[in-house]
């Protein structure tokens, strides 16, 4: 058995082209060679045989490369799949091939009569040339059949490892979304019923006339619980699963940017082919591509905001060469290149992350002064 026999439209084809180019231009090759060397020994030992044309010979043998390409090709051998087959199909026409060119030899008289070892000696030349012509183009057949089957190979465990990250990104939105409702939902739900009742404990104490550095003191604990619940539990919330994401990648970051300090001037621009594929009802971009542009996004904010006072921050969604690129623009200090990139920051902890999904991102200074994080994510 053959390994990568023909399985798609188009490789019965390329198998046709391979097996028959290559035998053809090798067996030319050798009857060329074969004719003009024996034309040229023949003149110079035997005297008697001066006459015969060199191109008698080399019609001959072109005429046995015709028929053993033409039996090759009438026959169909580049559509099977058994080698023992294969190499049975080879022998008979490397047979037609020798025998059609012993017969034109006589026909234009390249020997004038000649004896039965003569013509034998003929035939079985001829069918080693033609055999060991099919030969290497069987063996250039079956290499491009082992090259496409590990092609195919290599596609085919590519593609399972593909569905096998968007199942584990799906499994992460799902995660991350049950979270983020619960903390929401649940936990801040049960702080509002731990501060009513500390609330009402706090009324209590009061009325009882109890230590007032007590009531204070669970007062600072009721105010931590209030602080909690609003900006820590909710942060955390946001975190797991941004706002607005469901509407898609644009509202989302517009609710991040919205965040933002009032000091900071906020800009985001979007280009049309963006609100295309964003779309929640017709756009071809996924929640988890949306996750990960808004991860870019806060990584560019972060970094504003961490390396220095930046006055203005600047989001651009563009779609490039079917990649969405996300690119965050700051007015704050230059990163310091000598310092390289933290192996566990954000910056590379995002890169690793881009990476599974054949995405990049790069972080370069501004001049002369600023910072451009560009994220491209295969769509």
């Amino acid at each position: 058995m053959v390994e990568g026999a023909p399985t798609r439209r188009g490789d019965v084809t390329a198998d046709r082209r391979v097996l028959l180019r290559l035998t053809g231009i090798v067996a030319l090759g050798y009857g060329l060679g074969a004719s003009i060397q024996a034309a040229y020994v023949y003149s110079n030992l035997i005297p008697a045989w001066q006459d015969v044309s060199v191109w008698a010979r080399v019609a001959a043998n072109v005429l046995a490369v015709l028929l053993l390409v033409g039996a090759l090709w009438a026959m169909g051998v580049y559509r099977w799949v058994s080698l023992a087959r294969i190499l049975g199909g080879l022998v008979l026409a490397s047979v037609v091939a020798a025998g059609g060119r012993t017969a034109a030899q006589e026909l234009l008289s390249v020997y004038s009569n000649p004896e039965r070892a003569t013509i034998e000696a003929e035939f079985v030349a001829g069918l080693v040339l033609a055999l060991v012509s099919g030969c290497i183009g069987v063996w250039g057949m079956s290499a491009r059949r082992r090259s496409r089957a590990h092609l195919r190979r290599a596609e085919r465990e590519a593609l399972e490892v593909e569905h096998v990250l968007e199942a584990l990104e799906a499994e992460e939105i799902r995660v991350r979304r049950e979270v983020a409702e619960g903390l929401h939902g649940s936990l801040q739900g049960k702080l509002v019923v731990v501060n009513a009742h500390l609330d009402e404990v706090l009324g209590r104490l009061v009325e009882r006339g109890a230590d007032p550095d007590d009531v204070e003191t669970l007062r600072r604990v009721r105010d931590e619980l209030d602080v909690v619940r609003e900006l820590d539990v909710r942060q955390m919330s946001r975190l797991l699963y941004p706002e607005r994401l469901e509407l898609g990648l644009v509202p989302a970051v517009r609710a991040l940017l919205g965040r933002l300090p009032t000091a900071i001037a906020t800009r985001l621009t979007v280009a049309p082919e963006v609100r295309t594929v964003d779309d929640p009802v017709q756009g071809t971009l996924s929640t988890a591509q949306r996750l990960l542009a808004v991860r870019v996004v806060e990584e560019g904010v972060t970094n504003a905001l961490k390396n220095g006072p930046a006055a203005t921050i600047v989001v651009a969604l563009a779609v490039v060469d079917r990649a969405l690129v996300v690119a965050v623009e700051n007015d704050g200090p230059s990163p310091d290149p000598s310092r390289g990139s933290d192996p566990d920051g954000g910056t590379a902890r995002l890169a690793s992350r881009l990476h599974l999904v054949r995405g990049t991102v790069r972080l370069e200074a501004l001049r002369p002064r600023g910072a451009r994080l560009e994220a491209r994510l295969p769509l």
